[in-house]
């Protein structure tokens, strides 16, 4: 019992005392690791581990959705909720269906802008800066278009080009 206290406290302080770059890197991968978690309850044949897991992936989405700035973030926040929206929409089309693969690909449009993002927060750069803030969290994001196929590299001035 002390374990799982103890490690709920660590998880709450590592939440409360991050930085804001890191915590939208810690939602993208919370969304991923839960669509993937709801991917293996379909695939055990486990529908409550598949809706509990879905809903926890959706409901990250949706907090993204709502932390956009459009003022701020201009054509890239409007992107990110176009991609969020199709994100909702293509995950409950997956589990009216009990469809892994449209989840799959929930999972495959989200992970470039994880990438993209985390790897501007790993790069030191601020994520805080006023320079294309699309979210009232981290301040920098991907690209506009993030299934282009080719990975996003954060270029000075907060935009980012696409390397195939």
């Amino acid at each position: 019992m002390y374990g799982k206290n103890a490690l709920s406290t660590y998880k709450s302080v590592q939440v409360t005392t991050t930085d804001r770059g890191r915590l939208l890197v810690m939602l993208y991968e919370g969304a991923i690791t839960f669509f993937k978690q709801a991917i293996q309850g379909l695939e055990e044949k486990d529908i409550g581990k598949f809706c509990r897991y879905l809903s926890k992936g959706q409901a990250i989405i949706a907090e993204l959705m709502n932390t956009l700035d459009a003022e701020k973030g201009g054509a890239i926040a409007g992107d990110l909720e176009r991609l969020y929206e199709f994100i909702l929409f293509y995950s409950t089309e997956a589990n009216l269906h009990r469809d892994g693969t449209r989840l799959q690909k929930c999972i495959d449009l989200i992970t470039p802008v994880y990438v993209a993002f985390k790897e501007v927060v790993d790069s030191g750069l601020d994520p805080n800066s006023s320079a294309s803030s699309a979210s009232s969290a981290p301040q920098k994001t991907a690209p506009a278009r993030p299934t282009d196929g080719g990975t996003a590299v954060p270029q000075p001035g907060g935009t980012f080009r696409m390397k195939t």
